[in-house]
């Protein structure tokens, strides 16, 4: 028995990094997964490598910041698996560490639009479907960003804030309608979004290294599970205790 069985989970962000990761645990655990993202290659290299660990999963194309295309992806996972269970609002970009100045409006559109109003937008596609049901659960991906400065630039630093406030009222509101909404805020993991970023950085967390993505996945099951059921608007550091020096 698993963890996640008989639950249908639609993993936002589920082609790369901490996605990819929580993609194959959830079905590891017994959950049918819907791989989303925008790079049908990637997504359907890791549906098949699923599969082949005789888990079930299918990838679904969407640009999480049109509403139309997640419309149009969610109905394509209700019509292959019946309902959704899990949303895991995995997707996101950085920018660079650029300060105000050093930031134009097309560049703080684009990563409001896929880290902010992107969860915005899947949450209330897939929300009716929870609240029919009477039960759901979303889980959001925040940062160290979330809670200090300095892990990112003016704009990422403001969406992993935004999405802190975010989960919080989507608790306030439904969490009495058994949806429970609840925030990992990764810290330094080894992921596609932290190549190239100076070692250096890990002299400053005290587990002394690199998180890795599984270790994010882990945590994702656990608040997808029914052994969480009493956490509500919970905001989960999981960054080897970065923060506790900041």
């Amino acid at each position: 028995m698993g963890k996640l069985d008989n639950k249908v989970a639609l993993i936002v962000g589920g082609t790369s990094g901490l996605g990819e990761a929580t993609a194959k645990m959830f079905s590891e655990e017994g959950a049918k997964v819907v791989v989303v993202g925008q790079n049908e290659e990637k997504g359907q290299r890791i549906v098949s490598e699923i599969k082949q660990n005789n888990g079930e999963a299918i990838f679904v194309a969407m640009d999480i910041a049109n509403s139309a295309s997640v419309e149009k992806g969610v109905n394509e996972a209700i019509e292959e698996y019946g309902t959704i269970d899990v949303l895991y609002n995995g997707a996101g970009i950085h920018d660079a560490y650029r300060n105000v100045l050093e930031t134009d409006e097309e560049e703080f559109d684009k990563l409001m639009g896929i880290n902010v109003k992107g969860p915005y937008l899947t949450t209330k596609a897939v929300m009716p479907i929870f609240l029919e049901k009477g039960k759901g659960c979303i889980i959001n991906i925040g940062s160290q960003s979330t809670f200090v400065a300095g892990a990112g630039g003016t704009t990422y630093v403001t969406s992993k804030h935004a999405i802190a406030g975010f989960t919080k009222q989507l608790a306030y509101d439904f969490g009495s309608k058994g949806v429970k909404a609840n925030l990992i805020a990764p810290g330094f993991i080894e992921t596609p979004m932290t190549e190239g970023i100076s070692d250096e950085r890990l002299n400053d967390i005290p587990a002394g290294r690199a998180g890795k993505p599984e270790e994010i996945a882990a945590v994702a099951v656990f608040l997808a599970s029914e052994e969480s059921n009493y956490m509500q608007g919970a905001e989960i550091k999981v960054d080897g205790g970065w923060t506790v020096g900041r």
